[in-house]
């Protein structure tokens, strides 16, 4: 009989321990509007921003040499780059695979956001790793730091491109 007032005993001490732990997060605020959220787990962003301006702001922050590229599409395609002589995160010294090659692909589409002209840009990083030479390829998922790069160098140009705007109309004045 005691065993079982045990059992019991402990069983709801788990239960509490375990209602415990998880009701602070249950009922915490959620601090990300589920556009902030979209734009975290995946790479796209959304520029409050005329769909020219982006375009020229993604022209400007990519360092890389473009394949293709068609403005009334909406995609910007870069030739394969070596991951050697890539982009690689300031937190290492060399690449993951250093046999790797990669390919940005940029998407834009025209949109309005809270009654404001907008722009989403889309980057897809396509890594293409090699095990020797007569090795097919396989991929590998991007870890999403330079897009989070090259979006950020967009958003900085963006900055600049109206602060220069704003210059030029109180100039005018």
């Amino acid at each position: 009989m005691s065993s079982k007032k045990l059992s019991c005993n402990s069983f709801l001490i788990l239960v509490l321990l375990a209602a415990l732990s998880t009701s602070c997060s249950l009922f915490a605020p959620r601090s990300e509007t589920p556009e902030q959220l979209l734009e975290r787990v995946s790479h796209q962003r959304i520029f409050l921003a005329p769909y020219d301006k982006v375009w020229r702001a993604a022209h400007t922050a990519l360092k890389y040499t473009i394949a293709s590229e068609n403005q009334d599409f909406g995609t910007i395609e870069t030739d394969f780059v070596k991951a050697v002589d890539g982009w690689i995160p300031p937190y290492k010294e060399r690449p993951d695979y250093p046999g790797a090659r990669y390919k940005l692909t940029f998407t834009f589409a025209k949109g309005e956001t809270k009654g404001k002209e907008s722009t989403r840009v889309t980057i897809e990083k396509r890594i293409e790793a090699f095990r020797n030479i007569i090795s097919d390829s396989h991929k590998i998922d991007s870890d999403g730091t330079e897009e989070k790069a090259i979006f950020y160098r967009m958003e900085r140009e963006l900055v600049i491109a109206r602060a220069i705007e704003r210059a030029n109309a109180a100039e005018n004045k």
